[in-house]
């Protein structure tokens, strides 16, 4: 999927109310005993998908109606924030709201009784942990997509390599490669064509730098160092992979409008033949030919400094379905849990090729080759890391204040400002935000007498090695 805009806002402001349902008998249940379940959906790729889903699911089941709403881009978080407030919550819903928020506010529905220890077992590793799928060990998300999607890898234009004669052979596993392909690119092509496309987005820059970086810093896992317990922003990894990019940039090996052109036109840059390479994640296969009816590409890991392998943290975010806490028509609710158990994964992601599906071997024919290269690809590349809300639940409230604390996020925007020449020193940057971080970090610790550093330091984890159930026992 395109980058994933979260809810930006804290539920807990709302208020600690126990709220109503929505969906009451009378708004719900038609004279005949029909029960119509309104579902709220926040993803604008899975909007056709999911009506094909229901309308499967009515058929299967003609007492129950499923009354969709495609939530719009850009005001979903406020129409999200006002049926909270209001008590107007539909009976099922998507978001990437905070799972600690949501329960503590009342606002959604255990799933035990569809995701039983069996059911569980079908899904892939990672998908259920604390203040992601489960809290306090109960299941509150149907979860869609795998924790093992969003990598970030390298898209190649066949059409382009064919013209200049380059074959997979060609393809740059390290920087020194890519530095020197892109000078026969633009050579051989009088010009017309660069080596790789770029934009200027925070989102997408932040993924290829973290990405790319754990090459190098293998420890340090999207900016926090697992040996030392602390905020790190400033890491070999993070300082070198930025440099690089800068001389990607100023040497021309990018397309030279990078700095002034979003994600999508970028692609399409990629798609016109402008440029042989594009760095995105699994999502991309299908806006290439789904929605712009280009099929002539292939797929790669990203090259790193050395060749070194790189990896993602597996099941940064959560992509699923709640149900109302306070709904009034659970049963019917849990009959379309248990028949989407069955149909939901194939129909939303294998059929579209949009992303991984959650669930393990999922049916379905994917409507471009290439997607299973990319399922390989995500599959190898995506690690679970150490989760202190896992250790310790109290760590949820206590990230929630850093972050509050800090008036930066992440190294994507620094990173832009880099390359665009409005930051002449990233290494100062950075260090100045590492800086920062852990002072915020170890001052936020004096107000959570429940928390302390031993929570986020991990000695028995190994980078590259999935970080299991069993190796959080291992520390008790």
């Amino acid at each position: 999927m395109k980058k994933q805009a979260k809810w930006g806002f804290s539920l807990l402001g709302i208020g600690l109310f126990a709220l109503t349902a929505c969906s009451g008998e009378d708004a719900g249940t038609s004279e005949d005993g029909e029960v119509t379940l309104t579902l709220w959906n926040r993803y604008p790729e899975l909007r056709v998908p999911f009506d094909e889903l229901i309308a499967n699911f009515e058929e299967e089941h003609p007492g129950i109606k499923i009354e969709k709403q495609d939530l719009p881009l850009g005001s979903h978080e406020a129409q999200f924030q006002t049926a909270l407030s209001e008590n107007q919550l539909p009976d099922l819903f998507t978001t990437a709201a905070d799972l600690r928020e949501l329960v503590d506010v009342g606002a959604v529905h255990s799933l035990n009784e569809v995701f039983t220890d069996d059911v569980k077992d079908q899904f892939y590793e990672g998908t259920w942990g604390e203040n992601f799928t489960e809290l306090d060990g109960d299941v509150y998300v149907f979860p869609f997509v795998s924790p093992q999607s969003g990598a970030f890898i390298l898209y190649y234009n066949q059409d382009v390599f064919d013209q200049l004669g380059l074959t997979e052979e060609d393809v740059p596993e390290t920087w020194a490669e890519l530095q020197e392909l892109g000078t026969y690119i633009y050579e051989e092509s009088d010009g017309a064509i660069h080596a790789l496309s770029w934009n200027n987005e925070a989102w997408s820059n932040e993924g290829v730098m973290n990405q790319m970086a754990t090459a190098i810093s293998p420890d340090t896992a999207w900016r926090h160092d697992f040996k030392v317990g602390l905020p790190s922003y400033a890491t070999p990894g993070l300082i070198e992979t930025a440099e690089y990019l800068k001389t990607l940039f100023d040497d021309g090996v990018m397309t030279p409008n990078s700095m002034e052109v979003d994600t999508a036109a970028a692609e399409a840059s990629f798609i016109a033949g402008q440029s042989a390479f594009w760095i995105s994640g699994n999502w991309t296969g299908t806006q290439l030919v789904q929605s712009n009816g280009f099929e002539n590409w292939e797929v790669a890991p990203m090259p790193t400094k050395d060749g070194s392998p790189y990896y993602y943290p597996a099941g940064r975010q959560v992509d699923g379905m709640h149900v109302n806490a306070n709904t009034e028509h659970w049963e019917e609710a849990k009959t379309f849990l248990e028949y989407s158990l069955d149909h939901l994964h194939e129909e939303l992601y294998v059929k579209t090729g949009t992303a991984i599906p959650a669930k393990m071997d999922v049916g379905g024919e994917a409507p471009y080759p290439q997607y299973e290269d990319i399922k390989q690809l995500q599959e190898e590349l995506a690690i679970t890391i150490p989760k202190p809300e896992q250790r310790n639940l109290e760590t949820i409230e206590f990230q929630r204040d850093v972050s509050s604390r800090r008036e930066f996020t992440g190294v994507g925007e620094p990173v832009v400002g880099y390359l665009s020449g409005a930051i002449p020193d990233i290494e100062a940057q950075l260090k100045e935000m590492d800086s920062t971080a852990k002072e915020i970090f170890e001052a936020t610790l004096e107000d959570h007498p429940d928390v302390s550093i031993d929570d986020f330091i991990f000695p028995n984890w190994e980078p590259f090695t999935p970080y299991t159930l069993d190796d959080y026992e291992e520390l008790e």
